[in-house]
């Protein structure tokens, strides 16, 4: 059984440029919970963020869902 790994990463508007990937370390039983949950963990991970380097950035999160064997 697969089950998914939430990764998320901050990225500038500006220059395009990314910083290193974050594995979110709750697993998921589907790629439907996952990519769901991905989005309200991006909120909470931009949220943590000064908001002047928001604003000076154009900071995004994307995120994607890994599928990774049941261990």
């Amino acid at each position: 059984m697969f089950k998914f790994l939430l990764i998320l990463q901050m990225c500038s508007g500006i220059n395009g440029k990314c910083a290193e990937p974050i594995q979110y370390q709750k697993l998921f039983n589907n790629y439907a919970e996952c990519a769901i949950y991905g989005y309200s963990a991006g909120v909470e991970y931009l949220g943590k963020t000064d908001f002047n380097m928001i604003n000076e950035n154009k900071l995004h999160v994307r995120f994607w869902c890994k599928e990774s064997k049941d261990a």
